[in-house]
């Protein structure tokens, strides 16, 4: 049986008059709540975005038609209100909730174009992190280390790296997260052989169903990984664990 949030946004997307593009791209929202004379910093990573608003993921559910400022790749502020929620749902990192924002009046082109931009570069970056990943080619179960994460894929160093092209299924945790994750994903190179001396041996991964809720809040959890490794502390202990695991091999 249909919900009543789901016949909202229905009616919402139907009468939608421009064109919305995927990016996943960090959102700081103001929100300005009825009878209070200050608003309330709620943050978001947004699912897509378009000229006349966007669709956004935040850690809770605001109520329909209220008003909202959002800031995006710090442009000005741009005024909208919420129109549609969704169910919460369970991502990689932690619950998240859907929502979509209409603005009061639709940005530039220019505007829509810069952010979509800096989705696809947002979407090559990877983050330093250390994570047991289990692989199954052909068949076979293999582990290796993850040694970066990024929306697009990973790096993993092993022994024993399939040949590009090679569709795995890659099993891993993150660390907020119990349950492992699968997620099919291709060999798109590999490291470590006779003409590369001192190279660690291993395999660059393409994630290939990652879905849109998955990738926006990888997409923040490297933001968060990347602010950490910047720290001297923590770019000298995760270069040392690294080194201690080339060596084992």
């Amino acid at each position: 049986m249909a919900r009543p949030e789901d016949h909202r946004r229905a009616r919402y997307q139907n009468k939608r008059r421009w064109p919305r593009f995927v990016a996943h791209l960090p959102v700081q929202c103001a929100v300005l709540e009825p009878g209070q004379p200050d608003s309330r910093q709620v943050v978001g990573t947004t699912l897509n975005v378009g000229a006349g608003g966007i669709a956004l993921l935040l850690g809770e559910t605001l109520p329909l038609g209220i008003p909202i400022v959002i800031t995006l790749c710090r442009d000005e502020p741009i005024r909208g209100h919420v129109v549609w929620t969704d169910r919460r749902m369970m991502t990689f990192l932690k619950t998240a909730v859907p929502h979509g924002v209409a603005f009061e009046n639709p940005v530039d082109a220019s505007w829509v174009q810069k952010w979509i931009s800096q989705g696809r570069k947002r979407a090559h970056v990877r983050a330093p992190v250390l994570l047991d990943v289990e692989f199954s080619p052909a068949g076979t179960v293999a582990h290796g280390t993850c040694f970066n994460l990024g929306q697009g894929g990973m790096f993993i160093a092993t022994e024993h790296p399939s040949p590009p092209g090679t569709e795995v299924t890659l099993r891993f945790a993150l660390p907020t997260v119990a349950a492992p994750r699968s997620v099919r994903a291709r060999v798109a190179w590999i490291s470590g052989q006779d003409t590369e001396a001192g190279a660690v041996t291993g395999m660059g991964m393409q994630f290939l169903d990652l879905n849109a809720m998955d990738a926006a809040v990888i997409g923040t959890f490297v933001d968060r990984l990347r602010l950490d490794a910047s720290a001297p502390e923590a770019s000298r202990r995760l270069g040392s664990a690294r080194g201690s695991r080339r060596a084992r091999r």
